[in-house]
């Protein structure tokens, strides 16, 4: 729209100066006809000045014409030009824009995995827990146990003899569950293959006011475990998933030795823990803040590590959980988007076209902001415009309420204390001797 009145413009002004020229070139001519009479040409001239009048009348008249096509040939130029920096313009809009969505694609489908997995371990929960409290609801009125002995045999009475079939029950839930475990890995590793994935975590990772709380957690010693990520923002992430798989095929592996002469059922940790959850729960009441026992829960799945608590009694810290919070609460915003596709611009141009190079810093944050600023006005929309399309703040809203808790919980107790929520009391590992493990005693 604005560019028809612009072209119309300068051929208007093409136009009056080359009038003004002819104009001009007239004037001259005329001026130079009435200064030598045609009657005295021939006496007062000679063949050499007349030669001398002819260049002269041949530079005036001329001169417009010269003007002209110098004019037309800048004007060539310019609109060359000008095509050139919006075919450029188009091309950097265009390969923004599919960065754009190769970010959107690849986050969301982390933060679907994610919610899918809490979803499928809700359901477990919900299974377990549901008729927990209807099998003990005629005996006790409320789900009350001696101790965590009496507790986990009676789980591991209705376990062992598939009580109404719940054991086939949370065996298909189960298997569903590593399923998702699965994909949240796959999608992990699909959109870490990408590096403006990359480059926008590690922003997000490297702001102000960040914090893993998985790192924290282990740089206070609350577990014992293999996170090297204090010098890299990738790093946790990447020992996290080994970590997962790991466990994920150790689980596989139990599964496939389990007889029914063994005296723990598999699924009896997963289902003493829902116990320790919901007693938790109904006792804290709104005093632990907002969580959702199935976030807990997923992260059991997911991920645990021993505890570092020197009482004894064999403790795990639930880092799954911590890892699943991570995950979610590191999403990068728009603004850490923006910066990305800046830090990304600014070393393109220093690469392609020799542009200065920017001083190097070690804060990546702050080199991306710096990049940032130092875009035109242009780039600076655009990067605005994009980012603001990718939202991810209100995703998972399970996962996020129970970070906040956690968070709390870290920053209240010490590496010698059990954690509330964090703190399991029993986990069956392949590697667990007999004596370490319980009887199935009948209640």
């Amino acid at each position: 729209m604005s560019r028809s009145p612009r072209k119309n413009r300068e051929f208007r002004d093409f136009k009056l100066g080359i009038i003004f020229l002819l104009f001009i070139s007239l004037i001259l001519f005329a001026v130079t006809l009435w200064w030598v009479r045609p009657a005295d040409m021939l006496a007062l001239l000679s063949f050499d000045q007349w030669s001398t009048v002819a260049d002269s009348l041949n530079l005036i008249i001329g001169l417009p014409i010269a003007f002209a096509g110098a004019y037309v040939a800048i004007a060539i130029a310019s609109r060359t030009a000008d095509i050139s920096a919006r075919q450029q313009s188009q091309e950097l809009h265009t390969y923004y824009e599919g960065l754009h969505e190769q970010l959107i694609d690849n986050y969301y489908a982390i933060t679907q995995s994610a919610n899918s997995l809490v979803s499928a371990s809700n359901r477990f929960e919900e299974g377990f827990y549901s008729f927990l409290k209807r099998e003990t609801a005629a005996k006790y009125s409320v789900i009350n146990f001696i101790d965590d002995q009496h507790k986990a045999s009676y789980i591991q009475e209705i376990l062992a003899t598939n009580k109404n079939g719940i054991t086939d029950v949370l065996e298909g839930l189960h298997t569903d569950i590593k399923q998702h475990i699965q994909q949240l890995v796959d999608a992990i590793d699909l959109a870490f293959k990408y590096s403006s994935v990359n480059e926008s975590w590690n922003i997000s990772v490297q702001a102000p006011g960040k914090k893993t709380l998985l790192l924290d957690a282990y740089k206070q010693g609350y577990f014992k475990g293999q996170f090297i990520g204090a010098g890299s923002s990738e790093s946790w992430l990447s020992d996290a998933k080994n970590a997962i798989m790991e466990r994920l095929d150790l689980q596989e592996v139990s599964n496939s030795l389990t007889g029914s002469n063994d005296k723990v059922h598999p699924l009896l940790p997963f289902c003493f823990y829902i116990s320790e959850l919901n007693e938790l729960k109904e006792s804290a009441g709104s005093d632990l803040g907002r969580w959702s026992p199935e976030v807990l829960l997923a992260g059991y799945f997911l991920m645990t590590h021993t505890t570092a608590n020197q009482s004894g009694e064999r403790l795990y810290f639930n880092t799954g959980a911590l890892f699943l919070v991570d995950l979610i609460d590191n999403l990068p915003s728009s603004q850490h988007i923006k910066f990305a596709f800046s830090q990304r611009y600014a070393e393109t141009e220093q690469i392609l076209y020799g542009a200065a190079e920017a001083a190097k810093q070690d804060d990546l944050y702050k080199a991306a902001q710096d990049s940032y600023e130092s875009l035109g006005d242009d780039s600076k929309k655009l990067f605005s415009m994009l980012s603001k399309n990718i939202q991810l703040s209100h995703y998972s809203p399970r996962i996020r309420s129970t970070r906040k808790t956690l968070e709390a919980i870290l920053a209240t107790y010490g590496s010698e204390e059990e954690v509330p929520l964090l703190g399991i009391k029993y986990e069956l590992l392949n590697t667990a001797s007999e004596d370490e493990r319980y009887d199935n005693a009948k209640v």
